[in-house]
């Protein structure tokens, strides 16, 4: 009988992975990427033999200090120009959450900070829904490309997402970002229409409206830092840099 597995993971069935491989992300979230033909019937093994190589990676990382999330006293939206106050006040019961102008006013019980952040994180997806939506309806008339559906999530791993289907995926806290960085994502996200890869003829299409998306690539790691905590807790950058081993 096989023993537990000593660390947390996660699956995710890929059409185009040839063969399984273990990813390890600079936060130590460990992924386990599994053909979508292939037999899972043989995932506890493949784990069972890459422990102590996991266990390893997982070892060397730096140590993530625990952060204190506070409630924010300003929320600044780069990606629409706004910026917007925020005012609290502890009173029994629900949160409610006011917005007048660039204020936002919310009402509840603030030592129940977790239901504080979700109650802001939902007015950020919100946002998302007003701003990320018809802006991407208008990159694509740019280029003329067509999608079947757009949603807005709140996600800890990626900007963006586009299926085989044609649905696109945006995350909400892309509105953290400068406008030109909001742009070059969906560019990015849009071009995967045409192209469900990275090759050389993705990059090229990405080039014919984002001249300067290696540029806006790097810069892209560099702003994902400064994403609020509250927002996301842990944030990673997609795969770009992780530990990967193959099966």
């Amino acid at each position: 009988m096989l023993q537990a597995i000593p660390f947390d993971w996660q699956l995710r069935l890929s059409k185009r992975a040839k063969r399984p491989r273990i990813t390890i992300s600079s936060r130590g979230k460990v992924e386990l990427v599994w053909p979508h033909r292939l037999s899972q019937r043989h995932v506890p093994h493949m784990l069972h033999e890459h422990t102590a190589w996991v266990l390893k990676q997982l070892d060397a990382l730096p140590k993530q200090k625990q952060q204190n999330i506070k409630p924010p006293h300003v929320i600044a939206l780069l990606g629409i120009k706004q910026t917007y106050d925020v005012h609290y006040s502890d009173v029994k019961g629900r949160f409610q959450l006011a917005e007048y102008d660039a204020s936002l006013t919310l009402s509840g019980d603030l030592r129940d900070r977790e239901a504080l952040r979700q109650t802001l994180m939902k007015w950020v997806k919100n946002k998302g829904h007003e701003h990320l939506k018809p802006w991407l309806a208008n990159v694509a008339q740019e280029m003329g490309v067509a999608y079947q559906q757009v949603s807005i999530r709140l996600q800890k791993g990626r900007w963006g997402s586009c299926s085989a289907k044609k649905n696109i995926s945006l995350n909400a806290a892309l509105l953290c970002l400068p406008d030109f960085l909001v742009r070059h994502v969906l560019i990015h996200e849009l071009t995967h229409l045409k192209h469900l890869n990275h090759s050389s003829h993705f990059w090229q299409d990405v080039a014919l409206f984002d001249p300067d998306f290696k540029k806006n690539r790097w810069l892209l790691k560099q702003y994902t830092k400064d994403v609020p905590p509250w927002l996301t807790q842990q944030f990673d950058v997609g795969f770009d840099g992780a530990l990967e081993e193959d099966i």
